[in-house]
């Protein structure tokens, strides 16, 4: 067999472990994944090292290097990723692979950094895109995206800690070692509308457990509880959360969330994972058959600034918030809502109340005064 002959038959049967190996990392079988990777990497590299000081045999021998480098990233070989790529850029290679083999790079040191931390990214993609009055051909206005942005990573962390077991965290941020790694992380928008692609962070291949709930399910889970909120299925949304505290977060949170019917009109999620799709959207402001309480009754609304108040003090929460009149009101935060309260220390807004007692508010939801709101 000739030198290229057996060089085009290592990098075959490289794609086509690798193809398995892509295939299988979609669909959640992450042992297979890892030993299909692996070898994809052995048969690839090989093929590349083969070429390793033939200079003249350019594009083939930077190609062959950036593809094995990549499928050394795949497979957490990170330092032989670093030399494949040394090696190719040794060469004399086209401008544009050039350029591609230092993305490579690129994408070698923050798996690397990510390693750091006994984590990778799930392969699938997760998408949030905007519509409305505030977006452009690929633009949007600042608040709008930031805001939202803010709001669908405490609804996907929440998530993930009520399907992994663990109880409704009033205070302090996520524990990422408790959530094995699940960090959400965005990419640069794309112009149709606008659009930003998440991936979210979970433990290496070979470092999941018995037992772990996977992005997909997370994912999942989201979606129908966002379609669910979307169409008014209060009952149930609540039924599938099964808990007062995580069902009162992810209503307050989701009604942040939720277009405005001005500036935006619509918040969509897609979740693409090989050839399956799976779509929800947000269509219109808050369904009001979904609120917690019947406004009409026993409801004030209060407009002035929020501070915190007995923060310390055992219980149920207390914030306190100061009308334009100068009057302090007391208002005790059920299990659940600390997510919405906490961005508007200091503030002006407006607090939705309920009267339990004669002495005693309970908080609903908190927005912006009708004389500021966007």
């Amino acid at each position: 067999m000739t030198k290229i002959k057996e060089i085009n038959q290592l990098h075959r049967q490289a794609m086509s472990y690798a193809n398995d190996a892509y295939a299988a990392d979609l669909k959640g079988d992450l042992a297979t994944a890892s030993s299909l990777f692996s070898k994809a990497f052995e048969f690839e590299s090989r093929a590349a090292y083969m070429l390793k000081d033939d200079y003249d045999a350019e594009p083939s021998r930077s190609v062959l290097c950036r593809s094995a480098a990549s499928l050394g990233v795949d497979c957490g070989e990170f330092r032989e990723a670093e030399r494949l790529v040394a090696v190719g850029l040794m060469g004399n290679p086209p401008e544009e692979i050039c350029e591609e083999l230092r993305d490579v790079l690129e994408k070698i040191h923050f798996s690397r950094h990510l390693g750091l931390r006994n984590a990778s990214l799930d392969p699938g993609e997760f998408q949030m895109s905007l519509t409305g009055a505030a977006v452009g051909f690929g633009i949007v206005e600042s608040a709008q995206f930031l805001r939202r942005a803010d709001v669908l990573e405490k609804l996907l962390v929440r998530n993930a800690e009520r399907m992994r077991g663990m109880p409704f965290r009033e205070s302090g941020n996520a524990n990422a070692d408790s959530l094995d790694g699940f960090e959400v992380y965005y990419s640069v928008p794309r112009a149709a509308s606008f659009a930003i692609t998440i991936r979210i962070g979970r433990p290496f291949r070979q470092q999941m457990l018995p037992g772990f709930v996977s992005v997909p399910e997370v994912v999942d889970d989201f979606l129908l509880s966002i379609q669910q909120f979307n169409d008014g299925n209060g009952d149930g949304l609540r039924q599938r959360l099964d808990s007062d505290a995580y069902f009162n977060n992810f209503y307050a949170l989701a009604k942040k969330l939720a277009p405005d019917g001005n500036k935006i009109n619509n918040v969509g999620f897609t979740s693409i994972r090989g050839d399956e799709r799976k779509e929800a959207s947000l269509s219109h402001p808050a369904v009001p058959t979904l609120r917690r309480i019947d406004e009409t009754v026993g409801v004030i609304r209060i407009v002035g600034e929020i501070h915190k108040a007995d923060e310390l003090r055992p219980g149920t929460p207390v914030i306190g918030i100061r009308d334009v009149e100068g009057k302090v009101h007391h208002v005790s935060v059920p299990a659940g809502l600390g997510d919405i309260v906490k961005p508007y220390w200091g503030e002006r807004v407006e607090l939705i109340a309920k009267q339990v007692s004669a002495k005693k508010l309970e908080l609903v939801d908190i927005e912006q005064p009708s004389d500021r709101k966007e």
